[in-house]
């Protein structure tokens, strides 16, 4: 298994296909298996690079604090590993985040930046039921109670009401393979609840696709248009009916999206 040693820590990385170089960055408590159903229609483009952040996954579950800025920093260094001078940048919730601040501290490395489920500052709301669910962890609720709690936050409306479709990504929640650590958790939470792009919005040179889900509670549309509003170069996509992991439920839509933008 590849490991980049970066900044005292251990990254897990993958890379597939070949082409211009584009990087993708997991959400809060997720790891690079989200990427993986969009691998097979990209990697004839494009070179992909998937990895797990700090805290998450198979890297490195270092001691908090962290920060947004440090796992851009993390980032940056893991490009610097693979010999990558300039990539393509897709991102979702957390890892849109870490794509603004890459674009703010080391804007040579970014290209363009799709953006999934985005915002600038985490909505107090979706905060505090992120602190609910540490505070779960740490009184040992069972795994699949606490994934009961979360899947509203994620999903559709429609999604949440198929029992059948609950059930099964509750399953696939619960069997992790890798699972985060309680560290971790809490690592990359204190990192959300500080970030805030806001002041340096106006600043970002990159082009922008901002995707974002109409029925979104984690990270409303207002938070993708706060965005679009203060984004020199940005363009803004919503889905209709859908929630905080679009990308997922509209697959091929967002994908085709982020061909586009990627080709043009």
């Amino acid at each position: 298994m590849p490991f980049a040693p970066v900044n005292g820590i251990e990254i897990y990385y993958e890379t597939h296909g070949r082409g211009n170089p584009v990087i993708f960055l997991s959400g809060f408590s997720t790891h690079h298996l989200t990427w993986q159903p969009f691998i097979e229609p990209l990697q004839e483009d494009f070179q992909l690079i998937l990895f797990d952040h700090r805290g998450a996954g198979q890297s490195t579950a270092s001691p908090p604090p962290y920060t947004i800025e440090m796992m851009a920093d993390d980032t940056a260094s893991l490009l610097d590993y693979l010999n990558v001078d300039r990539a393509s940048m897709v991102g979702s919730s957390m890892g849109t985040a870490i794509i603004q601040a890459i674009a703010k501290r080391h804007p040579q490395r970014i290209d363009k930046g799709a953006l999934i489920a985005p915002f600038a500052k985490l909505p107090q709301a979706s905060l505090m039921k992120s602190m609910t669910t540490g505070k779960l962890l740490q009184a040992g609720v069972p795994i699949e109670l606490v994934i009961e709690t979360v899947i509203p936050w994620l999903f559709s409306r429609s999604f949440v009401a198929h029992q059948e479709k609950v059930a099964a990504k509750k399953e696939e929640m619960s069997n992790n393979p890798y699972p985060q650590t309680l560290e971790g958790f809490l690592g990359q939470l204190q990192a959300l609840e500080a970030f805030d792009s806001t002041p340096f919005l106006r600043s970002l040179k990159a082009e922008f696709l901002l995707l974002a889900g109409e029925q979104d509670l984690s990270t409303p549309l207002s938070c993708a248009k706060h965005l679009h509003a203060l984004l020199p170069h940005s363009t803004l996509h919503s889905f209709p009916e859908m929630g905080h992991m679009v990308h997922a439920e509209k697959r091929e839509e967002v994908l085709s999206l982020i061909l586009s933008f990627l080709k043009h």
